[in-house]
């Protein structure tokens, strides 16, 4: 089996899991290849079996350079085993957990795949108060870190929302 991995990330999570998920995949044996989608146009997907396809989620999006490469690429798609993950915070809160799903896999599945994916990962991210971030970020940071912080969270240092065993089985999943 050979699979391609392609991600799109902002600060580095959605790649931190794409990683993984390849270290997952080959322990398993798989053949894999893990590509940032930055600067991608037309990717040869030919030789793949497996296509996972994740971003990292910044103010209610994937990365610009994930979709580009979910669009150019629909048509290739829909011969092959795809799987989708996200890299974001709600999942730290449970009412959030039902609507990332839908807004950040299923709604980005029926847009742009032919065929459901086989599965779909939402996975937390990294909260890091010492980031550079632009005026929009530093207003949605300001909002969470009071949200955390009302739960006892050390808000004076990055906070990890990723849980590592769930990647880890959900990467498993995917082969088995």
């Amino acid at each position: 089996m050979k699979a391609l991995i392609v991600y799109g990330t902002r600060y580095g999570s959605a790649a931190e899991i794409s990683q993984e998920i390849g270290n997952v995949l080959r322990k398993e044996n798989v053949e894999v290849d893990v590509v940032d989608s930055r600067g991608l146009k037309k990717f040869d997907t030919s030789s793949y079996d497996l296509v996972v396809l994740g971003s990292g989620i910044k103010v209610g999006s994937w990365t610009k350079s994930a979709l580009k490469f979910i669009e150019n690429h629909q048509n290739d798609l829909e011969d092959k085993k795809v799987a989708l993950f996200v890299s974001c915070i709600a999942n730290r809160d449970e009412k959030l957990l039902k609507e990332a799903q839908e807004k950040y896999l299923d709604d980005v599945a029926d847009k742009y795949l032919t065929n459901p994916p086989v599965a779909s990962g939402l996975f937390g991210g990294v909260i890091n108060p010492n980031g550079k971030f632009g005026l929009m970020d530093k207003v949605i940071l300001k909002m969470v870190k009071k949200d955390l912080e009302s739960k006892g969270i050390d808000t004076s240092k990055p906070y990890d929302t990723r849980d590592w065993d769930q990647i880890h089985k959900w990467a498993q999943d995917l082969i088995n």
